[in-house]
């Protein structure tokens, strides 16, 4: 067989391995990108619970609007801080909804999801 038949026949087999080639790598960083916007929701929720729980210590009452103010204003909607106030410390936990790709099929076969972190601080005064 010629040199010339051979690469006749493979003519176009690069453009089709980039196109598959392509596709793989667009879906995997789509979920990667999907990772970084979870670890991005669990940071924040960290955040509001230390801060809600800081406050909660000084002044009883103030923890869920400061754990709230925490939170970047895009994480805000959908998002919880709850305190319980116990004689010896102050437990406050926060649930953020995870931000999805405005992907219309993407967000159809996943369901929403949510992050939460808890943080306590000892009470430093008798109130």
């Amino acid at each position: 067989m010629s040199a010339f038949r051979r690469t006749t026949r493979e003519r176009g087999s690069i453009s089709i391995e980039f196109v598959g080639t392509i596709g793989i790598v667009l879906v995997m960083l789509l979920i990667a990108l999907q990772g970084l916007l979870a670890m991005h929701a669990l940071s924040q929720a960290n955040s509001a619970a230390r801060n809600a729980a800081r406050a909660e210590t000084l002044s009883t009452g103030s923890g869920q609007a400061e754990g709230l103010a925490a939170l970047s204003s895009s994480l805000r909607a959908g998002s919880s801080v709850r305190c319980t106030n116990r004689s010896s410390d102050v437990t406050c936990e926060a649930r953020v909804q995870v931000p999805m790709f405005a992907i219309g099929w993407l967000t159809e076969l996943m369901p929403p999801m949510s992050v939460s972190r808890s943080a306590t601080m000892p009470q430093t005064e008798v109130r």
